[in-house]
Parts: C-alpha cells; structure tokens; sequence
C-alpha cells in the first residue's frame, strides 16, 4: 500500500497541473457595456526579488507575509516592502527560520484570526499555526487529513476561515489504483490509474467536531484521458492526453463565508449564503472568442515547452510502482489530440484566476482579457449580486496577488524569471 500511496501522491497532482477535459460548446453572448477604469497608483516596491508564483497574507502592521513558492520559501516583509526576513526556508538559507524540507512546501497562506496564518505542512498532513512575526506557534491536525496535499496547491483557489473559525476549501474524489491482476501482460492487466470525476466538492470543515460537510459542487477540471505501457527494461509509461483549451468552475469564499461559484460554461456566478441558501445570477458580459485551427495550433505550440519543462522537474522524483514482475519504474509524457477534437471557444476563466476583496467583490481575470501593447491584464469586478460592476486594467507585467484594508491591492511584477512584489491603491 505504500507505494500506491507513493504513486498517487506524485502522479495526481502532475496530472491535475497537465490536463484538460472538455471544451466549451458554443456560448451565448451578452452584450451589454461594461466600465473599464485603470488601477490607482502602485505605493511600494519591494527590493527583494521573488520567484513567479507566491501567495501574500497582509498583516495589520502594513507588513506582508509572502509565500515564494518556487524559491522554496516564506517572507515577512515590513511595511515599506525595503526590507523581509524568511521565517520558513527549505533552502538552509534563512537563519532562525522554520526549517522545512521541500517535500513540504504549500502555495498557500491562510489568513486565520487576528495577524495568525495557516500554512499546511503536508508532510505531516497537519497546519502550522504562524504568529505575526512569523514563528511557528503551534500545530493544527486537519479535520480530514489526506486533503493536505490538495489544499497545498494554487490549482486549488484561494481556501479560508469562515465567520465560525471553519475551513472552507476546495475536495477533491480521487478513485485510487488497484493492483495489477497476476498473469497480465507485461504486469498491466487490471492496474487502473488513479481518476478524477469531472466535479469536485467545495467542503466546510470543523476542527472541533471533525466534521467535513459539502457546501457546493463545482466542474472540475478531468485530467484528459491516460494510457500505460510497458518500456524496454520494464518499466512503466503513462502517457497523458491534454487539451489546451481545458476549464473548470472557480470559486471564492466572502468575508461572511458566503461561497462564490463562477460558472465557466456561460460566465454567470452562483452564491450559497452561510445559512445554506443558493442564489444563482444572471450571465455577465463576455467577450467570447472564436478559435481558427490555427490559432489551436499556436496554444499547443506555446504550450509545450513549458509541459516539458515541468516533466523534467519532477522526473527524478517519481516513485515506482508494483507489478506482477516486481516494483517497476514510472515515466510520463503527453501529447494533445488532435485539432478536429478541440473546442472552438476560448473558454473564460483559467485556474487561480477569481480572488474576494474585502468589501464582498470578486475579481476575476477572463482568459479572454489579455491586452497586447503596453496594457496588462483586465479583471472583471462582480458585487455579492452577480452583477459585473467594473472592469479593471492593470499595468502591464502585472498580476493580482491579495488585497489588505483601507482599498490596498497586492501585486507581483513579473520581468522574465524574476518578480518583486508592489502594493498599489485600488482607485
């Protein structure tokens, strides 16, 4: 069993990070016209450079926890963003920081209450409890343990405590492996892989009672269809299908706890209130764009290198798995299908891509809102109605990261491998 827990722990998340499923059909078009204002002035600049993908906790103080992912590390800046110290290092670089093996890293940083953060420490399936200064405080077990690795990840959205100190994230259903079938060929027969369903469930969790309910389903994203086969020296290929134009319902949590559910087949959101009451609204104004087979072309084009790039990261990690013939080594690659397979609709929303604010808004950057010149990304601002209320444009190079009180938004500044962090005005 330790090696299929091995498997799944390497192989569901790679492919959750690879694939795609189904394409979206046909859209109907809503046309009304919709404010684009630009964002207020940027404040601060950090000096410290960060990694590409991070996730900011902002403090009472005006300082800003920052998980650097890629750099394997956690930063306490201060409130001018000049200086920051790491309190959590899996490089052996930050003296007097919490250190934790790379095996352990988590994309998120849970804001808890007063100026505490959770970050979920997955190889002990448990929370680390960070005061404001960044120490470890204490250890919180997780009401169902085996979601530590799942709500580690960015793919995820954004997790929360609700009003009622309750863990709001994202479940996933994974069907588990099972063993080969002696006397198959090659030691497949009646292996199956692990599969995800096409919806997943967004839970309540409670650390006094245990207890996980489910508050809502969303369309999740399937991972596009594996195959396995044997290799010369008897090892094993999962050979992982991907669709590049993939997308899922994403989803935030309000500063009440009322869940926000963005439909990405037709662009409209769905509420359920704390009391369990759901409300869904009308659609959103969309700017649907229709795909050439080329313009298919050039997204697998550009998506390639990068897959490529995260197989070879993780290729000297993958477990081995157990065959009939004994414990076997694991490889995967992908390819796409083919153009005739793939929808001819950009879908509008991508993962990660709907955060709250803290007046009860959601921002939302469609996958369609990508300037060329010198503009950045345009985030649609919906109110707790549903209804698109503004839009915003960024400057270019930037992202939306977080927000903090008093109208502050967090950005990441993103100059080819590098980033630095900025704070900004929203108007």
């Amino acid at each position: 069993m330790r090696s299929y827990r091995a498997f799944r722990a390497v192989a569901v998340p790679l492919v959750i990070g690879l694939s795609a499923s189904r394409a979206v059909a046909q859209p109907s078009t809503v046309t009304t016209k919709v404010a684009t204002r630009p964002l207020g002035a940027i404040t601060a600049v950090s000096i410290d450079s960060l990694g590409g993908l991070v996730a900011v906790r902002a403090l009472s103080d005006g300082g800003v926890m920052v998980n650097d992912f890629r750099r394997q590390r956690v930063r306490l800046f201060d409130p001018t963003l000049k200086t920051s110290k790491i309190v959590i290092d899996s490089g052996g670089m930050g003296a007097g920081a919490t250190a934790m093996p790379m095996s352990v890293t988590s994309t998120q940083l849970i804001p808890f209450p007063g100026d505490s953060t959770l970050f979920v420490d997955v190889a002990s399936s448990g929370l680390l409890v960070l005061d404001a200064k960044g120490k470890v405080a204490h250890v919180m077990s997780l009401p169902k343990p085996r979601d530590a690795m799942f709500l580690a990840t960015a793919q995820t959205s954004s997790p929360g405590i609700d009003p009622k100190g309750r863990l709001v994230y994202r479940g996933f259903v994974i069907n588990m492996p099972t063993a080969p079938a002696a006397g198959g060929a090659a030691g497949l027969a009646g292996f199956r892989l692990p599969e995800q369903p096409d919806s997943a469930p967004i839970v309540r969790a409670d650390f006094d009672t245990r207890k996980v309910d489910t508050i809502v389903m969303i369309k999740a994203l399937k991972p596009g269809s594996m195959t396995m086969s044997p290799e010369k020296g008897g090892g094993m290929s999962i050979k992982i299908i991907i669709n590049p134009l993939d997308t899922g319902d994403e989803w935030a949590m309000l500063t009440d706890g009322t869940v926000a559910v963005v439909r990405a087949h037709d662009y409209h959101v769905d509420f359920v209130d704390p009391d369990g009451t759901k409300r869904s609204a009308p659609k959103m104004p969309f700017d649907w764009k229709r795909l050439t087979d080329e313009q298919k072309q050039i997204k697998i084009d550009s998506l390639r290198p990068e897959l490529e790039k995260q197989l070879k990261a993780v290729s000297g990690t993958l477990p081995m798995i157990p065959t009939e013939n004994g414990m076997r080594k694991i490889s995967f690659a992908f390819d796409f299908p083919p153009i005739k397979d793939i929808g001819d609709y950009e879908p509008s929303v991508s993962p990660g891509s709907v955060r709250a604010d803290l007046d009860n808004q959601l921002w939302i950057a469609p996958r369609t809102a990508v300037p060329g010149g010198d503009g950045g990304l345009r985030y649609d601002v919906v109110n707790r109605k549903g209804d698109l209320v503004e839009r915003v444009q960024f400057p270019k190079g930037r992202v939306l990261v977080g927000f903090a009180p008093g109208g502050i938004v967090y950005l990441l500044n993103t100059n080819g491998t590098t980033s630095v962090l900025e704070r900004a005005k929203l108007k």
